[in-house]
């Protein structure tokens, strides 16, 4: 997902989202009661990114290997990739870090989407690889 972010944003001249930092500030300020200095937003962003991604790992992982159904890669990629973007993108938006996503223009939408289906299907396919 990363990947595909990083090729699109190169590709288009956009600039990737700072949201993730955001979340991970709050919690940092919240939980910690310890201030992000800006130097370190980027760094955070980037934890935030792969901590977010790997957390869907060991729920996906029980519930595709506890299945006796031989759900394809894409089915359980495709239903991963909905499930981690719908999360996320519900907590944002209840943190008021994002707009509902019928508030997104289509193709801001659709790379958030697509983003996400990237990584589901890549998990799935890995997952698959390593069963």
């Amino acid at each position: 997902m990363t990947a595909a972010q990083t090729a699109y944003y190169k590709a288009t001249g956009s600039e990737s989202s700072s949201t993730p930092a955001e979340v991970g500030k709050r919690v940092v300020e919240g939980v910690l009661g310890r201030e992000v200095p800006d130097d370190r937003m980027n760094a955070l962003n980037q934890g935030m990114h792969w901590a977010y991604g790997t957390s869907w790992g060991l729920p996906f992982g029980i519930a595709v290997g506890s299945s006796r159904s031989s759900d394809s890669v894409v089915s359980s990629g495709i239903a991963l990739a909905t499930l981690a973007w719908a999360a996320g993108r519900g907590e944002l938006t209840a943190m008021k870090l994002a707009p509902p996503p019928w508030q997104d223009p289509p193709s801001s939408l659709a790379v958030d989407v697509g983003s996400h289906l990237v990584y589901g299907l890549a998990t799935a396919a890995a997952f698959r690889a390593v069963r």
